[in-house]
């Protein structure tokens, strides 16, 4: 539709311009932008794995070659630090959020407060569309309907034009995500494979018994289930059934994502890692947070 008024709009003369932001009102065809797939993560051979076949989808899970890598990074890291397993687990644990999320998550923290800063000038370039496109329809007579369609596909081309300009699209900040889950399955499914003796790794068959005895404290056979309830609980409630080594390694990755995800308010830190500031930035973040924690649970009672 916008083809065929082309040459009737270039003639027009409305009061508000766009183009005064460095930004053209609109598009030639009016088609939405092109929506990207989202990237598929397929875990090796599960799809090969045919209903009602010999074995399953957990047990291709269990032999696919991620799983296979991650038994081979715990056994690394067990034979080069020479700690015992419980020691080994938390090694890894804690290089792995170290090296991998850490990074990832300052990136995404990046890429958040810059979008977070480009909402004013959404916000004024939606306005200035706004009263364009009523200009427009007051001219050439569009419904409500098309009124509404053009400002809606125009948005959204000049909104992806400043990611564009600004190179934050929102789904690079989703790459934490992407990484941090298999990851976190794929190590699960390795200590489930030592627990049980089922490790695809050659030499890794002995890591079932080196479990039974390598632990600590109050749980020192990481292959059996923990009856004081202790690990599970730390975890949840609903992990009781799961073995002490998986617990143990839930357990330190989700203190290191709360150490993560504290130090990624630190002012220095985001500093240093270059995240831009945002009007929700707090010169005293960890003293807000205490505030905020007092309020809520301390001063209703």
């Amino acid at each position: 539709m916008l083809c065929t008024l082309g040459g009737r709009l270039a003639r027009l003369q409305p009061t508000l311009r766009l183009r005064a932001l460095g930004l053209p009102l609109l598009s030639g065809p009016m088609s939405g932008p092109k929506l990207q797939p989202l990237p598929v993560w397929a875990v090796a051979s599960i799809s090969a794995v045919a209903p009602g076949s010999t074995g399953g989808w957990y047990e291709a899970l269990a032999a696919s070659a991620p799983v296979r890598a991650a038994e081979e990074v715990l056994l690394g890291a067990h034979a080069a630090s020479g700690l015992p397993w419980w020691g080994s687990i938390l090694l890894t644990t804690v290089a792995l959020r170290g090296a991998v999320t850490l990074p990832l998550a300052a990136y995404q923290h990046y890429i958040l407060a810059k979008v977070e800063n480009l909402q004013p000038e959404i916000k004024n370039i939606a306005r200035h569309l706004n009263q364009e496109v009523a200009v427009y329809a007051s001219q050439l007579g569009w419904s409500k309907r098309v009124a509404r369609l053009t400002y809606l596909r125009n948005m959204r081309r000049l909104v992806s034009e400043l990611y564009i300009r600004d190179n934050c699209h929102p789904f690079k900040a989703t790459v934490l995500v992407w990484i941090q889950l298999p990851m976190w399955i794929f190590m699960s499914v390795a200590l489930r494979n030592f627990s049980i003796g089922a490790t695809h790794s050659e030499a890794g068959f002995s890591v079932q018994e080196q479990l039974a005895t390598g632990g600590i404290l109050w749980f020192p056979d990481l292959t059996a289930l923990d009856s004081t309830w202790i690990l599970p609980v730390s975890v949840g409630v609903i992990n009781l059934l799961i073995v002490e080594s998986i617990v143990l390694y839930w357990l330190c990755s989700s203190f290191m994502g709360l150490s993560q995800n504290l130090l990624l308010r630190s002012p220095g830190f985001r500093h240093l890692c270059r995240i831009p500031v945002t009007k929700s930035d707090s010169d005293t973040p960890y003293k807000d947070l205490f505030a905020a924690f007092y309020a809520k649970f301390i001063s209703r009672k």
